[in-house]
């Protein structure tokens, strides 16, 4: 029986990341990718199932940090809510969006393809749902401390919208420093509609 050389792994990946940052998931060739690793395309699937296994491994370290970073932000919130405070709360959004932050930089290139190059794999389904439970999860905790029901389409779109800004940061090829600048502008206009919104539903 053969044994499979996993030296190749590393140069199928780098092969694979610049076919996708190019053409996106959607119009990237696995024929092009074996090109580009100077391999046959035969080779490719005898490591891989198809074009989406290989983008989701090469995301998923990305996938799996903001994953980790869940629970322990779900701490965070639930800290703030015993407080009652909306100071304590927005506190807790702003350490949120800089945990995305440095994860975004820190798997700067594996973001790249995750918010701007995944449409059509199962990725950006898996993305999707992400936002979506964490929009519950959200309605939720503001029904919580309202004592009644919080429009959930509104959460949602609001939480898609704070994604679309990490979107346009890595679209736009800001370093870090930048990135941090942009978002203290957007958090100043956040800032004063989330403050409306926890006084209206603590009132």
């Amino acid at each position: 029986m053969a044994v499979k050389d996993h030296t190749l792994d590393d140069k199928i990946i780098k092969a694979a990341t610049a076919e996708f940052l190019e053409h996106g998931f959607q119009d990237a060739s696995l024929r092009r990718i074996a090109q580009r690793a100077h391999l046959s395309t035969g080779a490719l699937y005898t490591r891989y199932k198809g074009k989406d296994a290989l983008f989701c491994a090469i995301v998923e370290k990305a996938l799996e940090e903001i994953s980790r970073e869940f629970e322990p932000m779900r701490q965070v919130y639930m800290e703030a809510q015993k407080s009652a405070s909306v100071e304590k709360i927005l506190e807790a959004i702003q350490q949120e969006e800089k945990v995305y932050l440095d994860i975004m930089f820190k798997y700067y290139t594996q973001c790249i393809l995750l918010f701007c190059r995944s449409e059509g794999s199962s990725v950006q389904r898996k993305w999707q749902q992400f936002i979506e439970y964490k929009a519950k999860e959200t309605v939720a905790y503001f029904s919580e401390i309202a004592k009644k029901e919080v429009d959930p389409d509104g959460i949602e779109l609001l939480l898609s919208e704070q994604f679309q800004c990490y979107r346009c940061i890595l679209q736009k090829g800001m370093n870090k420093k930048k990135a941090i600048a942009c978002l203290k502008t957007v958090e100043v206009f956040h800032e004063a509609g989330w403050r409306e919104i926890f006084q209206r539903i603590m009132s």
